[in-house]
């Protein structure tokens, strides 16, 4: 919502300047036509000048108007779209729990139909949240503390728990616990959906002063694109049709909590499987 405080400034600021400016001139100009202009030429420029800073304080005054109309309109969509997307997830949590059960009755049997549904879900779950994360990007409060990425792992695995993942040892990172977990369940289903990996390899390392850059990399497909596109909300490809919301949520969120994305290509390092490559920089953990 800080936008619409800026522009309200700006429109008060020319206001303030064009109004300031013509009010001047108008002064200076109404004195020279009462001595140098006649008759109905001194009416006409009178009228004139009035009519130029009515026009002006109209002009201005509509201006204001309409971007706290914005304002309204924007804060009247942006509640509807979380109390929708609350009440969605909600739902959606409902039918997980439903799905659980489910899966309790039918343990050690191999029942497709409920696979196919559990994973459904689950990515479900992870589209709305992403959806309820990116409608509040701009106005959703960060808490920064200390946070292990094994953690952080261990809770995102749920959505993807047939993945293997592989960490080359535990690190703090400074950060926002909530979008640490959005970031990482992004670049997961990324990995599964879009390249069919089964494996995750993340590997830590020391980056400039104060930071610490995790390589993660995986071994499926990757990114046949151009990949000065990834990060951005557009198609990644015909055969995929994503929307590139998720990368899109996971180079925001990075930059929010002072951080770097990059997606260098595959094989930039020596021991990539050939999949897609995505390299972060954050904060390391404070007192770590």
């Amino acid at each position: 919502m800080k936008h619409f405080g800026v522009k309200i400034l700006i429109a008060i600021a020319w206001l303030v300047f064009t109004v300031s400016l013509s009010g001047w001139w108008f002064v200076y100009t109404w004195n020279q036509i009462e001595i140098n202009a006649q008759g109905n030429v001194r009416t006409m420029l009178q009228f004139e000048g009035v009519s130029l800073l009515i026009a002006l304080l109209a002009g201005g005054a509509a201006i204001v108007f309409l971007i706290f109309q914005e304002r309204k309109s924007y804060k009247t969509l942006n509640d509807f779209h979380l109390a929708f997307s609350h009440d969605l997830k909600n739902s959606m949590t409902s039918l997980q729990m439903q799905v659980g059960a489910l899966r309790d009755e039918y343990r050690g049997e191999k029942n497709p139909v409920l696979t196919r549904l559990d994973k459904e879900s689950r990515r479900l779950q992870m589209k709305l949240e992403n959806s309820l994360e990116l409608s509040r990007l701009a106005v959703s409060p960060y808490f920064m503390e200390n946070v292990p990425l094994s953690g952080i792992l261990a809770k995102t695995r749920f959505h993807e728990p047939e993945i293997e993942l592989l960490l080359d040892g535990d690190q703090q990172i400074f950060g926002d616990r909530r979008a640490l977990e959005i970031i990482f369940q992004n670049l997961f289903n990324n990995a599964v959906k879009h390249g069919n990996a089964t494996r995750i390899s993340i590997k830590t390392q020391n980056g400039p002063s104060g930071m610490i850059r995790l390589r993660i990399s995986d071994n499926g497909s990757g990114f046949g694109g151009e990949h000065d596109q990834l990060g951005q909300m557009i198609s990644l490809g015909e055969k995929t049709s994503g929307s590139g919301i998720g990368l899109y949520l996971v180079d925001q969120l990075v930059r929010k909590m002072g951080g770097t994305v990059e997606f260098p290509p595959p094989g930039s390092g020596d021991e990539d499987d050939g999949g897609f490559v995505v390299l972060l920089t954050l904060e390391r953990g404070r007192g770590a």
